[in-house]
């Protein structure tokens, strides 16, 4: 069994964690001078930016504690802080308790809006929301305004990791989230739920329990089914047993065994074991989805064909729609060529956004 750490403050670490860190930091270093120098005889599709970056993701997180990963990445709210400082005109920074601890929402864009994207950022569930992940999402609420007219709004949840709260927190805290902007007068039809990774995993746990209630959490009965629901390259099984992560193995960005422990890092630390396909719905069979009409208008899945949760995502879609029946309205989008969570890796990278970032914002269209 994987122990919870002993409580610490968040970015806490100790000399005997900084040093191998720093190594590892100047290892990094020499990796990216040489990386930039043989670029240009590089046959790769990748930008330099997106080769360095990837270099990043493969040094830091399989060989780091989680201690260290949490060192090097600000907590959410303080990169959002950041993050709205640096955009033109200094816009509102709004923080917002929804009334369960360790959990938060930051807005971009005015509360006032009609519209809302509820986002649950991806990281394993051992890291927070990177500044990729905001500039996506308000490319997505400012192109939303700048194509179609629609003022959207998004709040992003600030949730407990792993090794500070083990499950059920996060599916607590997630579904809170959802009920406080009900609370707070957001029509169902003007919301949507969105997430890249786990954070994909939380739309689909959300959706699941507006169906059956998971039992640790009280009911939400929607007065009328909501927007719409994105998941963008969700994680979906912590068995890594789909043949995509033996096929995929050598083209997606995080190695297998960093996709291994941080799922060990959850499965072992998990107070509730009687909510399976909350917890893993790509084990769910087609009738767990029946209803699902009755509380969202429309679903979409992005996966891309290089990474090795490719299987999962397109088999749970799948069952789904079959579930579901034809009165829902469901899609899986596939990148071809893409490993996992392109349109983040996109942002992350300062790359110009691709087919699944652009999918995304016509969805929304068609659904607000």
């Amino acid at each position: 069994m994987v122990a919870l750490s002993t409580p610490y403050e968040y970015g806490d670490i100790t000399v005997g964690e900084l040093i191998p860190l720093f190594f590892r930091f100047v290892n990094l270093g020499l990796k990216f001078v040489y990386l930039t120098v043989t670029y240009p005889f590089n046959s790769t599709q990748y930008s330099l930016r997106r080769v360095l970056w990837r270099a990043f993701v493969q040094t830091i997180c399989p060989n780091s504690t989680l201690r260290q990963m949490q060192w090097v990445c600000p907590r959410t709210g303080d990169l959002y802080e950041k993050y709205m400082q640096s955009q033109p005109g200094r816009p509102t920074v709004i923080h917002e308790d929804i009334g369960v601890e360790g959990a938060s929402l930051h807005w971009i864009g005015p509360k006032s809006a009609e519209n809302v994207m509820l986002f649950f950022h991806g990281g394993g569930y051992v890291l927070p929301a990177v500044e990729g992940h905001l500039s996506l999402v308000d490319f997505w609420r400012k192109e939303a305004k700048k194509r179609y007219g629609i003022n959207m709004s998004v709040a992003i949840l600030e949730y407990s990791l792993s090794n500070h709260a083990p499950w059920p927190t996060q599916l607590i805290q997630t579904i809170a989230s959802l009920n406080h902007l009900l609370k707070e007068g957001y029509d169902p039809s003007n919301i949507i739920l969105a997430g890249d990774s786990v954070g994909g995993h939380q739309v689909n746990f959300v959706l699941a329990h507006l169906i059956h209630p998971h039992p640790s959490v009280p009911a939400i009965k929607l007065a009328k089914p909501l927007a719409g629901a994105a998941m963008l390259s969700p994680w979906l099984s912590y068995a890594q047993t789909a043949p995509s992560f033996t096929r995929n193995a050598k083209t997606d960005l995080l190695p297998v065994e960093t996709l291994h422990a941080w799922s060990e890092q959850l499965v072992q630390t998990r107070r509730t074991t009687d909510d399976g396909f909350f917890f893993e719905p790509a084990f769910a069979p087609p009738e767990w989805w029946a209803g699902l009409g009755d509380v969202v208008r429309s679903v979409l899945f992005t996966t891309g064909s290089n990474e090795c949760m490719f299987d999962d995502i397109v088999a749970t879609a799948h069952r789904m729609g079959k579930g579901a029946g034809p009165e829902a309205k469901l899609d899986c989008f596939v990148q071809h060529g893409a490993s996992h969570n392109e349109a983040l890796v996109e942002f992350a990278c300062g790359d110009e956004p691709g087919p699944t970032t652009e999918r995304v914002t016509s969805w929304i269209d068609s659904v607000l």
